[in-house]
């Protein structure tokens, strides 16, 4: 007899212990018990109570125990062949909500039956019995939904469809999920619709909708176990490019929007790996809008991090580590897909902790092939527009606070890599050139920051820049650094004639061009 939700005012068919104020069920334990909010004295009971025995049940009465005992069954089942005793346990099943297969014991009660020789209508009626007959606390694994591809196989879609659905449909066992559940289901359906006709259900369209719908995006349990899981679905399923788009589509955005916490800096370089793995396949365009996400991500978890003194070692010792490729390919990726706002937010949050900026340098200094290259457009574009202030007390502590101390930035980098000062970029431009025109946020500053490149490579003030035309003098006096400006031209005045003799040149070739022309 199986009571549901039976109320009473303190009575029921068990013993109440009033010392421990405990209900004693005269079978078994109770399933659940709660009080209602405003009345503590009245309690609902949920439980199972055996009136009576037959020793010929006994196989029922023990799957009445919930699914551990029935996958103590099922395995007796598998055990013996027993098609009569997995009868019996089907009937449980399908009358009692709390006695279903775990996916264990879906999984062996379905290979049994794949590997039989019994007549295949039978075989479907028991598969399609055993598949409805999972918990809907359980989820397939990969062994389990490769077993039902083997069916499908076996015995066709079109006769196991309905219970597949009912699979994919059941509510419960998909919401708050990890994003790692959904992909197990998007790799099933990419599987399955290799055996199924184009009339047929898109399960992967399902999978993907779920995600977006269900998805637990509180956090990411395992961010590399997602990564390999979507890698591998692209080396496998590189036939079914447009569903491979839609899926990598999904992950990114779902990826994007986890909240960032101190802790997210090995989801974000996961996402490194995966997009730079995207990238290499030259399969999904040119993934514009999740760089740009990224990018502003990598700042935010940047900040994050830079916030605790915990998780600024840890970094550190990442970033002094075997992995400090990817995070080396994260700022990459932040230089070439960032804005100018990124690239200030970037230095900014660099230069916080003297010894993160060091060890960041030094790693992508390491890089042999692009380490050069890349230090260049970060020195560029991140670190000669921003300047220390007083609130940097990693650089300044024990130093009188001056104008050419705002630098030390710049400085370190000169120190630990000073060819840089003479690497072009892809626009020719030296990293002087790049300084000298910079915005100017401290005159005095700008002024230590323009001197130092160029004492790093004096030739450089010798040299136009290819985009104004201006030789460094120039730009730093047309962005008001008259200083800077003074001080390169006193190192060579001899440019004050070559700019001028420039400036006329180009002046009567444009004459002769408009003479030509009329």
């Amino acid at each position: 007899v199986d009571f549901d939700c039976v109320a009473h005012d303190g009575m029921m068919l068990a013993a109440h212990d009033e010392d421990e104020d405990e209900c004693v069920s005269n079978w078994g334990a109770c399933k659940s018990e709660s009080r209602t909010y405003y009345d503590d004295r009245k309690k609902i009971y949920e439980a199972t109570f055996l009136v009576s025995y037959d020793p010929a049940f006994e196989m029922e009465l023990k799957c009445l125990g919930g699914c551990e005992e029935v996958a103590e069954v099922s395995e007796m089942v598998v055990n013996a062949q027993d098609y009569d005793l997995l009868d019996r346990v089907l009937g449980v099943i399908d009358s009692k909500e709390k006695s279903k297969f775990d996916v264990k014991s879906c999984q062996i009660l379905l290979q049994m039956m794949i590997a039989s020789t019994k007549n295949a209508q039978s075989l479907v009626v028991l598969v399609n019995k055993v598949l409805g007959g999972l918990s809907s606390s359980e989820e397939p694994d990969e062994l389990l939904y490769n077993v039902i591809i083997d069916a499908v196989d076996k015995l066709g879609h079109a006769e196991l469809r309905e219970s597949i659905e009912q699979l994919f449909a059941e509510v419960k066992r998909k919401e708050h999920k990890d994003i790692c559940f959904f992909l197990r289901r998007m790799d099933f359906a990419f599987k399955l619709n290799k055996r199924i006709e184009e009339g047929d259900p898109n399960y992967l369209e399902a999978a993907i909708n779920d995600l977006n719908e269900h998805g637990h995006v509180r956090a990411v349990l395992d961010s590399a176990a997602v990564v390999n899981s979507i890698v591998n679905m692209i080396s496998h399923h590189k036939r079914q490019r447009h569903g491979l788009s839609s899926v990598v589509q999904a992950s990114l955005t779902f990826l994007h929007n986890v909240p960032l916490t101190s802790k997210s800096l090995p989801l974000l370089m996961d996402r490194t790996h995966l997009l730079k793995h995207l990238l290499d396949q030259k399969m999904f365009g040119s993934l514009q809008t999740p760089l740009a996400e990224f990018v502003a991500d990598f700042i935010r978890g940047l900040r994050l991090v830079i916030k605790h003194s915990t998780d600024c070692n840890a970094l550190e010792t990442k970033l002094k580590g075997d992995g400090k490729h990817i995070y080396v390919q994260a700022a990459a990726f932040l230089i070439k897909y960032g804005t100018q706002n990124d690239w200030d937010g970037f230095g900014e949050q660099i230069i916080k902790k003297k010894s993160i900026f060091s060890t960041l340098i030094e790693a992508i200094i390491s890089d042999d092939v692009d380490g050069k290259r890349l230090l260049r457009d970060i020195l560029n574009k991140c670190l000669l527009r921003i300047f220390i202030s007083y609130t940097n007390s990693d650089w300044i502590r024990g130093l009188k606070f001056e104008p050419r101390n705002a630098t030390l930035h710049v400085q370190k980098v000169l120190e630990l890599c000073p060819s840089v000062a003479r690497i072009f970029d892809k626009d020719k431009r030296l990293p002087l050139h790049h300084a000298a025109a910079s915005s100017v946020q401290s005159y005095n500053a700008s002024f230590e920051v323009v001197m130092k490149v160029f004492n790093a490579y004096k030739p450089a003030a010798s040299i136009r820049d290819p985009i104004t035309k201006l030789y460094p003098f120039q730009l730093a006096a047309s962005n008001r650094n008259y200083k800077a400006s003074f001080s390169l031209l006193l190192e060579n005045p001899n440019l004050v004639s070559s700019a001028i003799n420039g400036t006329k040149g180009r002046g009567r070739k444009r004459k002769r061009v408009r003479k030509s022309s009329t």
